[in-house]
């Protein structure tokens, strides 16, 4: 029985993906739809590496200040 349930399971997740493809691939709403889903995806991408690139330019700069203290 446990078997048949997890197929079943199996079959219902394979259908769910199936329609949401074919949702976002196959029609004009889900082009558009995906089409903002991946702009807000490569705006949320940019956003992290430049706060990232700050985090990394202040910490490099403390690190320099620590390294000329230690040095004089």
């Amino acid at each position: 029985m446990k078997n048949k349930s997890t197929i079943a399971g199996v079959v219902l997740a394979g259908l769910a993906t199936g329609a949401a493809a074919w949702y976002l691939f196959g029609t004009s709403n889900g082009k558009e739809v995906c089409s903002k889903l991946m702009n807000s995806v490569k705006d949320l991408s940019d956003s992290v590496a430049e706060k990232a690139n700050g985090t990394i330019d202040h910490l490099s700069s403390r690190i320099n200040n620590v390294s000329d203290r230690v040095m004089a």
